[in-house]
This record gives structure tokens, C-alpha cells and sequence, in this order.
């Protein structure tokens, strides 16, 4: 009998094509709960080496330490975020009778934040051109930025339905777990959006890491803000 070939290296390009391209092989894997813990660690280093090149990106911009530091700072706000927010995914879902483990919500959700991640690196080389060669102007280089990350999260999203109604097999179970993935979504990404305020600055060329928590409001009164400066440049 032919031996199995052996997994691919969780770090290997094959994760992120499993999501792009063979997404129903992925889906089974987690529905039936195979090399999980292979599969999560593949799609959390993968998810962070992407989100580092775009902080990375975004760093060169500001200059001076925030090349490191932003390096760093993208790849933690999205696992923080999901650390944050997966117990209570699993939960809810528990709540209304679905048959996840916890390692097989935290996959569901590292396959989308591996979705959001490669299209933010997608994105990159255009974003960065622009950033570097036409846009000295701080509050349009945030908002474009803002743009960009709504683009790569709504893909994740996407993403995320796909893999939540794949994964239930029972069709009352996959209706109410993706009515409980929508409420889910939306602290997932209140959470999300405090997040990039708490690891501010990232745009700026200065030697702090973080700020300190009670400087500037909160992401919400800030994003208000940003809005409106940009509506009054453009007007």
C-alpha cells in the first residue's frame, strides 16, 4: 500500500492555498477535527509573517522605530483580538446547540484572519507605493490605511460565514450558528477597532511603542474624527 505523503510544512505557501483555493478539504479537515493543532499553528504564523509585512510597510512610512514596532504590532492586534473573543464564539455556539470543540471554533476563526491577512498583504505593494511616492498628508495616509483593513477584514468575514455554515452539518444547527456568528462579528470587530487604538501610534515617527491608555478618547470618538478632517480636505 502507497504511503500518505507527508503534511505539508505549516509555515508552507499550501495553508494559505487550502483557504484560497481548496477551501471544502479545509473545511473538512476542521469539521472532522484532523491535525488541528498543525493546521492552527500554520494559520497563526502564516497570518502573522502577512501582517507584519504590511506593519512593515507602514513603519517604512512613519520611519524610525515604528518600522520594528509596527512590524510587531499588527501580527499581536489580530491574535489579541482573537484570543479576546474566541471564548465567547465557542460559547454562544454552545449555547445554541452546536458541536464545535474550542480548537475547531479557533480554527474557523484563524482561517478567516488568515484570509484577512493575505489580502492585506495583497494590498501592500499598491498601498505602499502610494504612501511612499504621493501622500505626505497624515490624516489621508490613516484614512486610506482605514480603507485597506476594512477591505481585508470584510474578506475575512466572508470568509468566516463559509467556513462556519461548512463546518455544521445539521442545517438547523448551521442556521442558528450563523445567526450567532453575526452577532459574533460585530464584537469581534468593536473589539478589533479598540485594539488598533490601544497599539497607536503607527503612523508617526517617535520611540513609543504604545501610549499610554488615557491619551486621546477612545477609537470610536477618534474614527468620528478622522471623517470628518478628511471630508473638510476633500470638500
Amino acid at each position: 500500500m502507497a504511503q500518505r505523503p507527508p503534511p505539508p510544512a505549516p509555515w508552507s505557501w499550501s495553508v494559505v492555498r487550502s483557504c484560497l483555493v481548496e477551501r471544502e478539504a479545509l473545511f473538512a479537515r476542521i469539521r472532522d477535527g484532523r491535525e488541528l493543532p498543525r493546521l492552527m499553528g500554520g494559520m497563526a504564523m502564516v497570518s502573522a509573517l502577512f501582517s507584519a509585512l504590511y506593519g512593515l510597510t507602514v513603519g517604512i512610512y512613519a520611519g524610525g522605530w515604528q518600522v520594528v514596532y509596527n512590524a510587531i504590532k499588527f501580527p499581536l492586534l489580530l491574535l489579541a483580538t482573537l484570543a479576546l473573543c474566541a471564548l465567547a464564539l465557542y460559547m454562544l455556539n454552545s449555547l445554541v446547540g452546536a458541536r464545535l470543540s474550542l480548537s475547531q471554533t479557533v480554527a474557523v476563526v484563524l482561517s478567516a484572519i488568515l484570509v484577512t491577512a493575505t489580502l492585506l498583504l495583497s494590498l501592500t505593494p499598491p498601498l505602499g507605493f502610494i504612501m511612499l511616492t504621493s501622500l505626505r498628508d497624515y490624516q489621508l495616509v490613516v484614512f486610506l490605511n482605514l480603507i485597506v483593513v476594512s477591505i481585508a477584514g470584510a474578506g475575512g468575514v466572508g470568509f468566516a460565514f463559509q467556513a462556519t455554515a461548512a463546518v455544521h452539518t445539521d442545517p438547523e444547527a448551521r442556521r442558528r450558528c450563523l445567526g450567532v456568528m453575526r452577532a459574533w462579528m460585530v464584537l469581534y470587530g468593536l473589539v478589533g477597532l479598540q485594539m488598533l487604538w490601544l497599539f497607536r501610534p503607527f503612523f508617526r515617527q517617535t520611540d513609543v511603542f504604545i501610549r499610554p491608555l488615557g491619551e486621546g478618547g477612545s477609537a470610536f470618538e477618534a474614527f468620528l474624527r478622522l471623517i470628518v478632517t478628511v471630508a473638510r480636505s476633500l470638500i
